[in-house]
């Protein structure tokens, strides 16, 4: 696989530095309302620019999980999202690549490489809210 290379820009390192501090899985948008503070000339279409360049770099992941938002994360080690139904809060959670990897691979005889699971539900918090 060809390894893409992409020029420098403050620009750039602004919007990745600001994903990589984050664990909200923000928006394009999250990101350019939190830097248009400092950075009134930033514009929402760059930050949506650099945040593909970023993703074609595999730098962080772009994340679909269903709503009508995309998503990002500066998190590029393997782990599973939860993306809770009522409070559209996505949760990382760790899990072990390796063994589902080794399961399915002898169940169904394919080579994987990635894993990619994305779940969905009620989140703990939305669950204490409706029973009390």
């Amino acid at each position: 696989m060809k390894e893409i290379k992409i020029r420098y820009s403050k620009q750039r390192e602004l919007i990745f530095n600001n994903l990589k501090n984050r664990y909200d899985h923000p928006t394009a948008e999250m990101i350019y309302q939190d830097l248009k503070i400092d950075y009134p000339h930033l514009s929402l279409g760059t930050v949506y620019r650099n945040l593909n360049q970023l993703v074609e770099t595999k730098q962080i992941k772009k994340l679909d999980l269903g709503d009508t938002m995309v998503h990002y994360d500066g998190n590029i080690q393997p782990h599973m999202h939860f993306m809770c139904n009522c409070c559209q809060t996505i949760y990382d959670l760790d899990n072990n690549d390796e063994k589902i990897i080794k399961q399915f691979e002898q169940t169904y005889k394919h080579h994987i490489d990635v894993i990619d699971i994305n779940m969905s539900g009620i989140c703990e918090s939305c669950l204490e809210k409706k029973a009390a």
